[in-house]
């Protein structure tokens, strides 16, 4: 009982200020080219289906976002644009203070090509690494 006891304490003794300062990140999408981005700067690997090619792009996720109350996310690397992170890294560097990348690892590069990779990556605001199973031969 005495934890209890002060475990609701240390709640109720947290200033409301403090309590309301927590920021809520959606920590697992993806944003892609518009069909007329993709044929001028950013082309697709894999197209998107028609119906969601114009309706990725970090505007659309910004506005979906303000809407649902989330202050951050953090982009995953989309198999649309695959290896060529380029277009989430022009996200990341538009929006900072919206965006973080986790890049999508070239399983085909040399280890001292991927380390130099990540670190290319981690000064263009990526934190994380993914590993897809499905890309790797071997």
């Amino acid at each position: 009982m005495m934890r209890l006891f002060s475990l609701v304490y240390l709640v109720c003794a947290i200033p409301e200020a403090a309590a309301f300062s927590m920021k809520i990140i959606d920590s697992h999408l993806h944003v892609w080219a518009s069909k007329s981005e993709a044929e001028s700067n950013f082309p697709y690997d894999q197209p998107p289906p028609e119906s969601l090619q114009n309706n990725a792009t970090p505007e659309a996720l910004l506005e979906q976002m303000d809407k649902a109350g989330v202050d951050g996310a953090l982009i995953v690397q989309p198999i649309n644009h695959k290896y060529d992170h380029s277009y989430v890294a022009n996200a990341i560097k538009k929006y900072p203070h919206k965006f973080k990348g986790m890049l999508l690892h070239d399983p085909e590069l040399s280890p001292e090509m991927a380390v130099k990779r990540l670190e290319e990556l981690v000064l263009s605001g990526y934190v994380g690494v993914r590993f897809n199973p499905y890309l790797w031969n071997e």
